[in-house]
């Protein structure tokens, strides 16, 4: 039976390495939730003093995880406004970014706003400025087209639920190897 389990969960992350632009399927972690995977991802990636930037449209479980980690790791963290239309000013985003950023986290698209943020853009300034970008893709995944190597994302969360029509409780996060 755990051999069997072991082949079920491989090739759903064989399957979701095929949705997703993933080289790797290994590179994914289950978990229970999308707010579980960016906590992992959040917490799992930020040191004493390092520096955030995220955007005025991410979910509470983008900004407790943020917030909590200002208070016990001393990190910075800046948000990017959105105008009434969900969109950020690229410009704005690329003078937040400092010598310790090391983190860029927003969301794909907001089911508040109905926005869609340019990850690729966003991308393009992380590797300027050697940062990370993890992007939450709780309403996106499964429903819009998400490829990691093409848009160039270190981490991506997403739901199992939601757009992927999986189960209730199930969530991973994807890690690029070569991003931490």
């Amino acid at each position: 039976m755990a051999v069997q389990a072991s082949r079920v969960l491989f090739e759903a992350r064989k399957s979701l390495s095929d949705i997703f632009g993933i080289k790797n399927a290994n590179d994914i972690a289950f978990g229970s939730n999308t707010t579980e995977a960016l906590n992992l991802a959040i917490q799992g990636s930020l040191r004493e003093g390092d520096h955030v930037i995220a955007t005025m449209a991410e979910h509470n479980s983008v900004r407790r995880p943020l917030e909590y980690m200002r208070r016990l790791r001393n990190v910075e963290i800046d948000y990017v406004p959105v105008n009434a239309a969900g969109a950020i000013d690229l410009m704005q985003m690329e003078r937040m970014f400092r010598s310790n950023t090391r983190l860029v986290v927003c969301t794909h698209s907001s089911n508040l706003l109905g926005s869609i943020l340019p990850i690729g853009e966003i991308s393009l300034l992380c590797r300027k400025h050697q940062a990370i970008l993890l992007v939450d893709a709780a309403q996106s995944a499964g429903v819009m087209p998400v490829n990691v190597q093409q848009l160039g994302i270190d981490m991506l969360a997403f739901p199992g639920h939601k757009g992927l029509l999986g189960p209730q409780g199930t969530g991973a996060c994807t890690l690029r190897q070569s991003s931490i």
